[in-house]
């Protein structure tokens, strides 16, 4: 009981040092790029670490093969790639300033503090 108390204690004092170092973060994510993509490159979708698709590569072969599906499938899987790297790379960032994700803050107050998050 007490070691959920304890961490808890912990993670109270460094979301304080998170909020300070937060600006900081925020910085360093607008300077990552991270790449998606799809169909052996033919298309790249590149994102900001803040999550913002910042530019979209076509291969032109994929205009001349005249199916929009496919090309609307892939956009979306490049799309999905680069958010899932420019989310990892936000909980990394995180976790090198502060000491933990925001995922391991969850577990810890689920898990070991007593308090289920929403």
């Amino acid at each position: 009981m007490f070691e959920g108390i304890k961490n808890l204690s912990e993670i109270f004092s460094k979301m304080g040092d998170m909020k300070t170092q937060s600006a900081e973060i925020q910085k360093r994510m607008e300077m990552i790029q991270v790449t998606g993509n799809a169909g052996a490159g033919m298309v790249v979708v590149i994102a900001s670490g803040k999550g913002d698709i910042v530019d979209i590569k076509i291969n032109k072969t994929m205009f001349e093969a005249d199916d929009v599906k496919m090309m609307e499938d892939l956009i979306v899987a490049a799309t999905n790639e680069a958010l899932r790297k420019a989310k990892e790379a936000m909980e990394h960032e995180i976790k090198k300033s502060i000491g933990f994700s925001p995922d391991d803050m969850m577990n810890m107050l689920k898990n070991k503090g007593g308090v289920d998050p929403v």
